[in-house]
């Protein structure tokens, strides 16, 4: 028997991000820092010391478990921390970071957040010790991969997740449900695990969908669903059964009820007629 599985991945948004450069940093209780103004997104988390520094014209806190971003162009003023300080940073740029930090709660008004409560379960901290671990050398690929990991688990583990900002939410929603679905349906899926990785009540998606494309969520799953089994059908490519299942019938019986529902004649008849007529 053959099981055929897939996993979303909603990236392309993400796609432009890049990883510059990353390491470790330390400064003694005596050494004096000077302000910094970055051209890029630091990322760092705070594993020792504490106290206060200014970005731009605001002051903030830090303290162990603190992630605190320095974002391009605002001038930070670190005279104010208390030695020894100890942390692990990287430095990215691309014109989604912006958002993915946004995700987490993290913005030039908002720059620190705080993962102490997680201590050693902190995956942000576990895979950016992993990508900035001075004895080991990382590919740029690898390195890569890292790093979005990290982000991934930053916007995961803040305490003060956002919602994406989109100029249409409904839209939002009812893209993100044709993606689930278009990559999901060989799967045995519903209506409600839709609604569950959308993260919405299924009544109120379905509203969204039914006022977006005139259509319920279960119909627009069952269409895309006969839709791939019609051109299997056409072709010829493997016996009926076996279409069933991938298109997410398991049932041979339920594919036939479904496929009549929405054409008027059996799969067979529906296959014996295109394939002739396709000659």
């Amino acid at each position: 028997m053959v099981e055929f599985t897939t996993q979303f991945c909603d990236s392309a948004s993400f796609s432009q991000t890049a990883l510059r450069q990353y390491g470790r940093y330390e400064k003694d209780a005596d050494f004096t820092q000077l302000p910094i103004l970055n051209e890029h997104t630091v990322i760092t988390y705070i594993t020792e010391g504490s106290g206060s520094l200014k970005l731009g014209s605001s002051m903030h806190t830090i303290e162990p478990g603190s992630i605190l971003v320095m974002f391009p162009d605002v001038c930070v003023n670190a005279s104010a921390l208390h030695g020894p300080i100890q942390l692990m940073w990287a430095e990215m740029s691309g014109d989604a970071l912006p958002k993915i930090l946004a995700r987490a709660g993290l913005t030039p008004q908002k720059p620190i957040l705080s993962l102490a409560d997680l201590g050693d379960n902190c995956k942000t901290k576990s895979t950016l010790a992993q990508l900035t671990a001075p004895d080991t050398e990382l590919g740029a690929l690898a390195a890569y991969g890292l790093a979005m990991e990290m982000l991934d688990y930053l916007v995961q583990e803040s305490p003060r997740p956002c919602q994406p900002k989109v100029s249409n939410l409904q839209q939002y929603y009812v893209e993100k449900s044709i993606r689930y679905i278009k990559t999901k349906y060989p799967q045995d899926i519903s209506v409600e695990d839709v609604a569950q990785y959308c993260g919405l009540n299924r009544s109120y998606l379905g509203k969204l969908f039914r006022d977006a494309t005139g259509m319920t969520t279960q119909e627009y799953l069952i269409r895309q669903r006969m839709s791939v089994a019609c051109h299997y059908l056409e072709i010829g490519a493997a016996p009926i059964a076996t279409i069933a299942r991938s298109v997410g019938y398991p049932n041979q019986l339920h594919f036939s009820r479904a496929f009549h529902k929405v054409f008027g004649i059996p799969p067979r008849e529906w296959q014996k007629r295109n394939r002739k007529n396709a000659k």
